[in-house]
């Protein structure tokens, strides 16, 4: 018969991790990463955020000795070996890539501080001490540094939690640290756009940059606004359409780099110009080619003239609402409003967007066609932007047989205007050519045309 009581919670002694704590010096600690041998990982630690304050205060501190939390570091050799008895595949990979880089050890908590020391000792933060004017006491002294023997990647997960209590994780810092390719590639892109989320009205310090790029890939998955619970199973679940994120946040983000650094934007606009582009690339509409800047003035125009209209113009559920109320919460109401900017945009789409050709390349029977139209020949050599492919040549085409030409490692069909401008796939704008003319003519415009 079980002794447990009512409330008593039950703890698996197999989870239990050793550690040590020791003091080390300062000079020690920024020699291991300076040369790399203590990895900062992005998904256990929150962003550098210390402002010229804090880096002050603890530079002072130090020097008072008054620093009382550890750095905490992972032993990466220890938790390998420990992933390969263990069978921890997943584990194993991401540790086995860490050695191969040369790293000892991985960062849990203490990025800020370990950042600070590092920018002191090489001059960085403006701040002098008069009885320390070449740093040789500051590097003498010495910081408590707790390293764990081995973790797993889960164990790292909730450590990185627990440490953090004081000033607990918000929802996205900790989903940053789920071991998942959706953490990955929102990571991705928020280092990609840095620059570009600068421009929006987000506190990037607490990672609501990356909720942001995580709310556009949920909408992307799912075509409809999401919750926290429902961010974090896609990120657990790995149940997200990354594809077509990629190729629209690629166009979200060429749109708003043109965007002037003076006045931020808010979400509503930025989200609400991503479920455009995500309309637009499911019915195959894409913007022309040196067009973004224009497509952002337009949109712009609009969503301001949309948000000063005062008048209650929308019906949501019994009740009238102003573009204001549509665009209060972010993620709701969505339907109505990528209806009106829909409608809004339609007479510019002709000016600033181009109907992709949803047929890419050229089938067996075109090229046969194509064959028989030029009776037989096939391009082998001319001219693109003043340069011949072939200089010694004086001959642009040859005569292959039917057979021979249906190679394709060695003759394919040409668009002869570049598809990715939004020329069709098809025979008229088609030509059979050697597949090295092909590759050096490449997306570019000919002469001959």
């Amino acid at each position: 018969m079980s002794n447990k009581t009512k409330n008593e919670i039950v703890i698996d002694m197999a989870d239990e991790v050793q550690f040590t704590t020791e003091k080390d010096y300062i000079e020690d600690i920024i020699c291991k990463i300076e040369n790399k041998k203590i990895y900062i990982d992005p998904r256990y630690q929150r962003r550098n955020s210390w402002n010229k304050e804090n880096q002050k205060n603890f530079i002072d501190s130090i020097y008072k000795n008054m620093v009382s939390h550890s750095i905490i570091l992972v032993n990466i050799g220890a938790s390998y070996h420990i992933a390969l008895q263990k069978n921890r595949h997943k584990d194993g990979e991401y540790f086995k890539g860490l050695l191969d880089k040369g790293y000892e050890y991985i960062s849990i908590d203490g990025n800020n501080r370990s950042q600070t020391i590092t920018k002191y000792k090489n001059g960085d933060i403006d701040v002098k001490y008069s009885h320390d004017k070449d740093k040789s006491l500051f590097l003498k002294k010495k910081l408590s540094v707790t390293t764990y023997s081995s973790m797993s990647l889960l164990q790292m997960h909730e450590l990185g939690i627990k440490v953090n209590q004081g000033q607990p994780w918000n929802r996205q810092e900790q989903r940053n640290c789920i071991n998942s390719v959706v953490a990955d590639t929102i990571r991705e892109f928020s280092t990609k756009f840095d620059s570009i989320t600068e421009k929006i009205s987000v506190k990037k310090s607490r990672m609501y940059d990356d909720e942001l790029l995580v709310m556009l890939l949920f909408y992307q998955t799912n075509k409809r606004g999401g919750a926290q619970d429902s961010w974090d199973t896609m990120y657990k679940k790995e149940t997200a359409d990354l594809v077509e994120f990629k190729k629209v946040i690629n166009e979200w983000g060429k749109i708003l780099k043109s965007h002037p650094n003076k006045k931020k934007l808010d979400k509503s606009f930025v989200y609400n110009l991503y479920t455009l582009l995500c309309y637009l690339n499911e019915h195959n509409v894409t913007i022309k080619k040196g067009k973004h800047n224009k497509f952002l003035e337009v949109y712009h125009q609009q969503e301001t003239l949309r948000k000063n209209e005062k008048r209650a113009l929308y019906l949501v559920n019994g009740e009238q609402k102003t573009w204001g109320d549509l665009c209060r919460l972010v993620a709701s109401n969505i339907e109505i409003r990528i209806d009106k900017i829909l409608l809004d945009i339609v007479p510019f789409l002709e000016d600033l967007t181009i109907q992709k050709d949803s047929k890419r390349t050229f089938s067996f029977s075109d090229k046969v066609n194509l064959w028989v139209s030029s009776n037989g020949m096939v391009r082998i050599n001319g001219d693109v932007e003043d340069e011949t492919f072939n200089t010694q040549c004086s001959e642009t085409h040859k005569y292959v047989s039917l057979i021979d030409v249906m190679d394709g490692e060695k003759y394919v069909v040409d668009h002869v205007l570049p598809y990715k401008d939004g020329n069709k796939t098809v025979l008229k704008n088609g030509e059979i050519t050697t597949r090295e003319y092909n590759l050096w003519k490449s997306s570019r415009i000919p002469q001959y045309v």
